[in-house]
């Protein structure tokens, strides 16, 4: 019987790493190592540049949550990505968690090399892949790599001409990820992300909030203490994209937004909110 592929657990960055609380987003990525026999976690550093101390900080949180064993694959450069060595540190493992940082070090140490393909398997066979911050930005097809948020140098919405955007692992299809969303004024930036790709749904991510995406990828629940922001583009009718001035605001007509909080569900599938679990469901 083929297995169906792991969960993805994808997080908006900054989770909470000091509670142990049933609804912590850390607790649900620890779940896995701790009740499989032999299980552990593989937190792949690639996307920081500080690796050590994300390490320990992560050692601490985890252990914290009761799990046994975490192993650190820190890769700096592509070569690295080919070794054997590093390919065999993913054995055994029952949960892959990528770092923050920046998502484009995943793609580009990373991409088409045998460590990637490997994890690819692995996802297939059934291991969780968990992605943080830059984590989450790269599980989708398509990332975003920058683009102004709140800070924008005189107050009025950001310009499309500084939005970029690039491949990213496909972990997810059909979707663009983007995190710290309310915390950095994303909301813009994902609307324009979403206007120049309409089939794909953008999901904007508050900090210390995860999406839990199960059943082959056909859903998600939301976890954690802030927001998920989903906007539809499918829908469409009318957009200055292609005709505007670098520097004008982006006009968009018909796009549907929805707004999610902790134990809401989605359907990717259907591009809408699923009813809400009933209290007795496991």
């Amino acid at each position: 019987m083929k297995r169906q592929p792991g969960d993805l657990l994808i997080i908006g960055g900054s989770e909470d790493k000091e509670s142990d609380e049933e609804q912590a987003i850390l607790r649900q990525a620890a779940k896995k190592a701790i009740s499989e026999d032999g299980g552990h976690i593989v937190l792949l550093t690639v996307a920081t540049m500080e690796p050590e101390q994300t390490a320990e900080t992560y050692r601490r949180a985890f252990g914290r949550l009761g799990v046994r064993r975490m192993e650190v694959l820190d890769i700096r450069n592509r070569e690295q990505a080919y070794d054997p060595a590093n390919v065999e540190k993913l054995s055994g493992a029952s949960v892959l968690f990528f770092s923050g940082g920046d998502q484009l070090r995943i793609t580009s140490q990373m991409g088409g090399s045998p460590l990637l393909e490997r994890i690819f398997a692995l996802h297939q066979e059934g291991v969780a892949i968990v992605g943080t911050s830059a984590g989450a930005a790269a599980m989708s097809g398509t990332m975003l790599i920058g683009g102004p948020g709140s800070a924008t140098t005189n107050g009025s919405n950001p310009c499309l001409s500084s939005l970029a955007m690039a491949p990213g692992l496909g972990l997810l299809k059909g979707v663009i990820v983007d995190s710290h969303f309310s915390e950095r004024g994303r909301f813009a930036r994902l609307m324009g992300a979403v206007a120049q790709n309409p089939h794909n749904l953008g999901i904007g991510l508050d900090e210390d909030t995860a999406v839990l995406v199960r059943n082959n990828d056909e859903e998600f629940t939301v976890l954690g203490s802030g927001g998920v922001y989903v906007i539809d583009g499918l829908g469409i009718r009318f957009t200055s994209l292609s005709d505007m001035h670098t520097q004008g605001i982006l006009t968009v007509h018909d796009a549907r937004v929805h707004v999610l909080a902790r134990n809401d569900r989605f359907s990717l599938k259907g591009r809408r909110p699923l009813p809400p679990l009933s209290p007795a469901t496991p």
